[in-house]
């Protein structure tokens, strides 16, 4: 045997080696015996050790069952013990028990000292006739004259066996068998190798030894095959009863989900009149449980319960007396960062004295400040919070931290005056980086401070008319603007080189007054570049870099007020505890709510979304304005009227004595007018559209030409206010109960509408015709389009007959699909929703019909029925329907589930003003994004967030915060339910 580097490795050899050799050993009886061993191999390890495995491993398994023991027992030397007597006495043992030798043959075996002995060991006890040669590897040649090895040319056998054969012995040839490294019995040259070295072996013929073991392998194969059917059956079995037990278990957490979704929507209109807010939250699980009409409802209701996201975080005192003081009234004080994400507030009432810190999306307390100083502002991302310390005293602090980070004062610090003290206007650059204030000094002099937030050292200072003057800093804290009315004038500062702009005179400006403190004041937004004025009497806003006045209104009595320094939202504070906004051209918007006591101290951030506001007992509430169910959106000061919105709701039609507007609802811009009025008084005859780029209009409408009546449809340029050449005669009025519809198609170069009992494609460029669906007898046709402007909806109001075309974007309707409503249903409105999926029609008996155009499905809409109703548009996600109605006492819109039908709120108006028709309806069309316009009898056009997923978005605004624990066990144990604002 070889005893190189390679024992070692082959010492620790696979499963498979190890078992083989420990069965031999098994299968050996007790020393002193009869030889038990078939046969001994010698190798040289270094080489060909995983051969010799191979061999030993062929050898023993030949045609012999896979299913029995081993028959064979080939020994095959494994140890990595170190050469000594110990090993070679183990090794003479070995031999001395096997009936063959097996010489594995090569140059590394004939220089083999180990296997010289084996060789020499088994000449001398034994006989060349059970010596058997395998070649791995070298040379091997018989000199047929010599009777002995040509040993010139042979490299593989140790020189020890020249001699010892009289014949050419019987050899193996495994050199390309180990070049190939294929050592498997499936190879059939290999199992051809194996079977002539175990025919000795056994006794056999050597193609005997092969055809058992071909028989064996085949029928292993037979049982293989058999054995991968059935677990191929059995496999089949278990997944089929894995996806079983997983669809019953599945129904069963859908079914709780859906009892869980339930019982939460309950809970949720349980908590309505109470308690809004937890009324939202228990809606919010509800939808994120399961989303199912209940849980639909549960969410309209919760939005019309609290149509602004309010949170209470400080309570209103029980008493205030004892507390006012004589110096300032505003006994709270509150601050938002501009970002709207901190809030910081201090309170005389509040039981911990010290400045809160609150995270505004989660209404929860972040910090606490323990120090007396008031907080006056925050950086733009809420990290550095300036307050005002006794006397004349800026701290700056980190938010995060809670840390005192560091402290600027005037240098006027003693003997003020007490009805002048402290600060007045004070301002910090978003990025924390500058600060800046005014203040008086004890002779009585105004002056406006500059200092480096960073080492409190004072970079500039400016004389100035009186401490009640506007600073404010750019978006990017580059530069500081000053407005003082005392002078009207305006000046910029430079802070990198402390420098002063020229000042720029402010000609009309209302001076403070030298009375009333609080109600004087200049605050500045929109980058500074734009200042709001206030007196006690009116308020005013200024345009700094034209220097001129934009707006002006008298507020009557308020309390204080504030701005929101990016959007220009206007925060009036009443003295009746209300909180009302009005924007950047002082015009009067909505009340978000009322405290208990007077609203003096307010907060905005940048883009308004957030307000924050605090009486003067110590009451804070937090308002998302964004939260709103409903914005009325302002469109020049006219009203309109009913059927003023077309079904779009892309435009706002509005008729004056001698000129039609067009307005754009979704931006308040006015898009452009015509030199001419319908003279119709009736909806009936007019229809409306508005092309893409919102260039052109279309109008069908009634014209009285020398006291004859003609019906019409032309294009006008909304640029010059002209009429193009391109238009279509009609014959006849509209008499029928759904108004005429035409629309622009994407691209704007073609319009269709239904003229003279025909829907028509109107090529405007060729002022061509082509006809989508002919004129037939009993059928007057109305049109829906759907929001992408690519599915056309025809209604048969004779026939009841719903096609459904599909637009191919260049010049043709494809037909898509028919359908037919009840013969009891007479339509008088038609809506599409967005994708083109779903119709909605509303009827004289003021039910309402949902139809799939695809499939024909429809679903009758239940709930209370109203006395009548009208146009119905679809949620941007079609899951929801809007239906406008009126009594005679009310109008408003129904919310209906789409799917089912489900009524699930009713959003009610005001009752009509005086000035209303009896008869005006409540129109409602599709707005901008998540939203829907109506226009109702107080000719208001109102904005209101429609659909499922923008109400989650709302209420997250409302309440953030997870379900309580103990709330959570009690509605979702055992379900995953993930927390529905994360």
């Amino acid at each position: 045997m070889d005893t190189g580097d390679d024992a070692m490795a082959d010492a620790v050899e696979g499963t498979e080696e190890a078992e083989g050799a420990e069965n031999a050993a098994a299968r050996a009886p007790a020393a002193g015996g009869a030889k038990q061993r078939d046969a001994f191999i010698s190798y040289s390890q270094s080489k060909h050790a995983p051969l010799a495995r191979k061999l030993q491993r062929g050898l023993e398994r030949l045609a012999v069952s896979r299913f029995r023991p081993m028959r064979m027992s080939v020994f095959r030397d494994v140890t990595s013990l170190p050469a000594n007597h110990d090993l070679w006495q183990s090794i003479q043992r070995e031999l001395a028990r096997s009936r063959y030798l097996i010489l594995l043959a090569s140059p590394e075996a004939a220089a083999s000292p180990w296997v010289a002995r084996e060789i020499d060991y088994w000449l001398r006890e034994r006989d060349t006739e059970h010596l058997l040669i395998a070649v791995a590897s070298g040379e091997i040649e018989w000199d047929e004259r010599a009777g002995d090895f040509d040993w010139r040319r042979t490299t593989c056998l140790p020189r020890n066996l020249a001699g010892h054969f009289t014949s050419a012995p019987l050899w193996v040839d495994l050199r390309e068998i180990g070049e190939r490294a294929h050592h498997s019995l499936r190879y059939p040259p290999f199992r051809a190798a194996v079977a002539t070295l175990a025919s000795p072996l056994h006794g056999r013929p050597k193609e005997e030894l092969e055809h058992d073991d071909f028989r064996q392998l085949r029928f292993v194969k037979r049982l293989s095959w058999s054995g991968v059917a059935l677990l191929v059956t059995l496999l089949v079995l278990a997944v089929y009863g894995f996806f079983d037990a997983a669809r019953q278990r599945d129904e069963a957490v859908a079914q709780a989900r859906v009892s869980a979704s339930q019982a939460l929507a309950a809970r949720s209109g349980q908590l309505l009149a109470t308690s809004p807010n937890q009324a939202a939250q228990y809606a919010l699980y509800a939808e994120e449980t399961r989303s199912t009409p209940e849980s639909r409802r549960a969410l309209a209701q919760a939005v019309a319960a609290a149509p602004y996201a309010r949170r209470r975080l400080r309570a209103d005192s029980d008493s205030v007396l004892g507390q006012q003081g004589a110096g300032r009234p505003a006994q709270t004080d509150v601050v938002l960062s501009a970002d709207g994400t901190t809030a910081a507030y201090r309170s005389e009432y509040d039981r911990v004295q010290g400045i809160r810190l609150y995270d505004v999306r989660s209404a929860r307390q972040s910090g606490l400040l323990r120090d007396d100083s008031r907080p006056r502002a925050l950086s733009r991302d809420g990290g550095i919070l300036a307050t005002e310390a006794y006397l004349n005293r800026i701290q700056l602090w980190d938010t995060r931290t809670g840390k005192l980070l560091r402290t600027v004062a005037t240098g006027h610090t003693k003997d003020l005056p007490r009805v002048v003290q402290g600060l007045h206007a004070l301002a910090l650059s978003p990025g924390g980086r500058w600060v800046a204030a005014s203040h008086y000094t004890p002779e009585g002099h105004a002056y406006a401070v500059v200092w480096n937030a960073s080492s409190g050292r004072e970079i500039a200072r400016l004389r100035v008319s009186d401490t009640r003057i506007g600073l404010g800093f750019s978006a990017d804290g580059s530069r500081m603007t000053l407005v003082d009315s005392g002078r009207r004038e305006v000046r910029e500062f430079l802070p990198e080189p402390a420098r002063w702009e020229a000042a720029r005179s402010l000609p009309g400006m209302t001076p403070a007054p030298a009375r009333a403190l609080q109600h004087s004041g200049i605050l500045l937004f929109d980058g500074a570049r734009k200042a709001l004025t206030r007196t006690p009497e009116r308020a005013e806003v200024w345009d700094l870099e034209k220097r001129r006045r934009i707006a002006e209104r008298s507020l009557g009595n308020y309390e204080n007020m504030t701005v929101a320094g990016g959007g220009g939202t206007v925060v009036v504070g009443g003295r009746d505890g209300s909180v009302r906004l009005y924007d950047a051209r002082l015009r009067p918007g909505t009340e978000l709510g009322r405290l208990a006591r007077p609203a003096g101290a307010l907060a905005a951030s940048a883009d308004g979304a957030q307000v924050a506001a605090g009486s003067y007992g110590g009451e804070l509430n937090l308002y998302t304005t964004g939260a709103r169910r409903g914005q009325r959106v302002a469109l020049g000061d006219g009203e309109f009227t009913y059927g003023d919105l077309t079904p779009d709701g892309r435009t706002a039609v509005r008729r004056t004595e001698r000129h039609t507007e067009f307005w754009d609802p979704r931006t308040g811009r006015r898009l452009g007018r015509i030199p001419y009025v319908n003279p119709s008084v009736n909806e009936e005859d007019t229809a409306y559209t508005l092309s893409g780029d919102k260039r052109y209009v279309g109008m069908q409408s009634v014209e009285d030409t020398k006291g004859e009546t003609h019906t019409r449809f032309a294009i006008w340029d909304l640029r010059t206010g002209k009429r193009t050449d391109c238009r279509v005669d009609i014959e006849g009025l509209h008499q029928d109960l759904i108004p005429p519809a035409v629309f622009f198609l994407p691209g704007d170069r073609h319009v269709v509408g239904a003229w003279n009992g025909a829907v028509e494609v109107l090529d405007t460029r060729a002022c061509t015709r082509s006809t989508v669906k002919p004129q037939l007898v009993y059928d007057t046709p109305a049109l829906g389009l759907s929001g992408d402007r690519r599915t056309l909806v025809v209604l048969g109001q004779g026939t009841n007959d719903v096609d459904t075309w599909r637009w191919d974007g260049d010049h043709t309707f494809e037909h898509t699909a028919h359908t037919t409503l009840p013969s009891e249903v007479d339509a008088v409105g038609i809506g599409v929703d967005h994708e083109g999926k779903q119709a909605a029609f509303s009827d004289r008996e003021s039910h309402l019909y949902v139809v799939r155009l695809d499939s024909g499905q429809r679903v009758r809409a239940t709930g209370r029925l109203p006395e009548m109703t009208g146009d119905a548009a679809f949620s941007r996600d079609g899951s929801l329907v809007f239906q406008g109605f009126r009594t005679e006492t009310s109008r408003g819109v129904r919310i209906l589930d789409a799917a089912s039908g489900d009524q699930l709120d009713v959003w009610a108006t005001d009752p009509p003003a005086a000035s209303a028709e009896p008869y005006e309806g409540m129109q409602v069309v599709p707005g901008p994004g998540d939203d829907l316009l109506t226009l109702g009898p107080d000719r208001r056009i109102v904005r209101r967030t429609a659909g499922v997923e923008a109400w989650r978005g709302l209420l997250c605004g409302l309440v953030s915060q997870p379900l309580p624990a103990r709330e959570r066990d009690r509605y979702l144990k055992g379900l995953d339910v993930a927390a529905p604002c994360r």
